[in-house]
């Protein structure tokens, strides 16, 4: 062959082999972009988002369900190729041309995925824009998410919903810009199980970008999850939000023998209608600027003193411990001196009383010895094997931990060897640095309850469609190490709390029904004192474990203990409790824990 030949033949097989790679980038490498643009100039997808899972008490009765809401959202592609089609939109939508094409062009990735402009748009936008359909392409109107809240009970727990933020899209790599996900509570946490499943219609346009068809056959609909079951029971939620209203502070009711949530209400609340739409900028400075913090979940977020609450963990420790025993006996003046003098609350003294008295008439000095004893590094053991010191695991996002103050604590704030001993004392008695919430308070009567059963609370019961149930919470549960001989003691002595003459809470009692419990009042130096109880009931088969705290508001006996009984006897007559009448009059006594 001649080299003229041969330059020939290399030249046609470099041209080949240039067609052949060029082919290769065309179908190969950028096949899914020439693809889309394909399918974008004649096909449109459009999601159609399913409502979002019904939320219901334990009963079924319905707290959160949807109303219709429609959001708009704009294709960029078709933005660019008709810009009149913004300038009108910006129009319909009283924004500015310019907001709207930052909008669309910053939160666009793709230039065929429509871009979300506007949600829960009026009726009267929606009807323009829908009457000027042929001139607006690119547009879409669809179904958003919208909750509707008959009852508005528990906004706290249950939470709202928004749009997601690009934190979050990391965290649901499925959803896009646009897309309505939980933000807090319930909402937030089970996102999964709410959101159901997304649908998609594929709709023909012509080379306007206008709609002229549809593919039946490709149509996938959107499924909805179901119906939320939460442990809640309405009747008893309605309840402990009427018993707080005008006050501050948090209540909450569980089964202590499996850790659902009966009720959980922080006071003041906000009103849930205000997320269920668009936040409007005003009502979002409003919560903010709200001295109550209505945002604030105060029964899982806010750390209070234990008060004489913690008496039953330090006597816990004392017995566990061999310091005393259930013979014992004290005699308290009123005071106890270790260097200065640590008053009681009742000043000219108990007197004699045995270990159970010390609970039932709550006495100070009686705890500041065994405080003494024990020191702080026993009663930090002693309040974690109690869960305090660290979050309960309850299914709602932002559970604090509350605080121990141990002995390292102590050497942190203060400094080594700069604390008292005397700090032992106070913390024996529910005061000093000990923090706790009102929901590591209701687990910890729940132990007390059980003689010994730990149970994580929770607040989702099960998940139901139309098949049944396709998703359940299973309780977990534990046993603390703690002898049943001293559970008898600790309880015994809550018993005597509601019915013993003695008792600090002996006046508030329930002719109807067997309750234990305990008074606190923890000292502020910001004001009125709060008020604590902890109870639970029947007394020898518990159903229900209940904790109140109210903020400034005076002593336990007198403010939280009516509230918990109130909801013991509710609880206990919604689940039909057979009652065990007591025939003695209740005395009116005004103790003062």
């Amino acid at each position: 062959m001649s080299l003229q030949l041969r330059i020939l033949a290399g030249f046609c097989v470099l041209l080949f082999a240039l067609l052949w790679i060029r082919l290769f980038h065309l179908q190969i490498l950028e096949r899914e972009e020439y693809q889309e643009k394909s399918e974008a100039n004649s096909i449109r997808v459009v999601e159609e988002i399913p409502g979002r899972g019904l939320i219901c008490d334990r009963n079924g009765r319905v707290i959160v369900e949807n109303r219709p809401s429609y959001s708009l959202s704009l294709i960029p592609f078709e933005a660019n190729r008709n810009p009149a089609t913004t300038t009108r939109l910006a129009s319909l939508l009283t924004r500015s041309e310019e907001e709207l094409n930052k909008d669309l062009f910053q939160r666009g990735k793709r230039s065929y995925q429509p871009v979300k402009l506007a949600r829960d748009i009026d009726f009267a936008t929606f009807a323009s824009i829908r009457a000027r359909g042929l001139e607006l392409t690119g547009v879409n109107i669809q179904f958003d998410p919208k909750r509707f809240y008959p009852l508005p009970v528990a906004p706290h727990t249950l939470g709202y919903i928004g749009e997601i933020s690009e934190s979050e899209i990391q965290r649901f790599p499925n959803r896009k810009t646009g897309d309505i996900v939980g933000k807090s509570g319930v909402e937030q946490r089970y996102e999964d199980l709410l959101a159901g499943h997304k649908g998609y219609r594929y709709l023909i346009v012509n080379a306007l970008g206008q709609i002229t068809g549809e593919l039946e056959d490709k149509y996938i609909p959107p499924a909805s999850s179901g119906r939320f079951f939460l442990t809640l029971d309405l009747e008893l939620q309605k309840l402990a939000e009427e018993l707080l209203a005008n006050k501050r502070g948090a209540v909450v009711a569980l089964d202590p023998n499996n850790g659902e949530i009966l009720a959980i209400a922080s006071s003041p609340k906000y009103d849930p209608e205000l997320f269920s739409g668009v936040l409007r900028s005003t009502d979002w400075q409003m919560l903010q600027d709200d001295p109550g913090v209505p945002l604030l979940h105060r029964a899982t977020q806010s750390g209070y003193p234990l008060a004489s609450t913690f008496k039953m963990c330090t006597l816990a420790a004392a017995l566990e411990e061999g310091l005393v025993k259930e013979s014992d006996h004290y005699y308290c003046t009123g005071s106890y001196r270790l260097g200065r003098i640590y008053n009681c609350f009742k000043r000219d003294g108990h007197g004699d009383i045995s270990v159970t008295e010390s609970i039932a008439q709550s006495c100070d000095a009686f705890y500041y010895k065994l405080g003494h004893k024990l020191g702080v590094d026993l009663l930090a053991k002693y309040m974690r094997i109690f869960g305090f010191g660290v979050p309960t695991g309850i299914d709602i996002e932002n559970e604090i931990s509350g605080l121990i103050p141990d002995s390292k604590y102590l050497d942190r704030r203060y400094g080594v060897g700069k604390w008292s001993v005397g700090l032992a004392l106070n913390i024996a008695i529910g005061q000093g640095e000990s923090l706790a919430t009102p929901l590591q308070l209701v687990q910890y009567c729940g132990i007390l309850a059980t003689s010994g059963i730990k149970c994580k609370p929770h607040v989702y019961k099960y998940l139901q469609s139309s098949e049944g149930i396709i998703d359940r919470y299973y309780p977990e549960t534990a046993r603390v190490p703690i002898k049943s001989e001293t559970f008898l003691i600790l309880r015994q002595g809550m018993f005597q709390v509601l019915n013993s003459e003695d008792g600090t809470a002996y006046w508030q009692r329930s002719r109807r029904w067997q309750m234990a419990g305990k008074t606190g009042t923890a000292q502020n130096p910001h004001g009125e004192d709060h008020a604590l109880f902890i109870g639970f009931a029947p007394f020898n088969d518990p159903k229900i474990a209940v904790a109140v705290v109210l903020e400034n508001i005076g002593f336990g006996s007198t403010h939280a203990a009516p509230i918990a009984v109130k909801l013991m006897s509710k609880y206990l007559e919604i689940i039909k409790e057979p009652e065990l009448l007591q025939a003695e009059p209740i005395a009116e006594l005004n103790n003062q824990d």
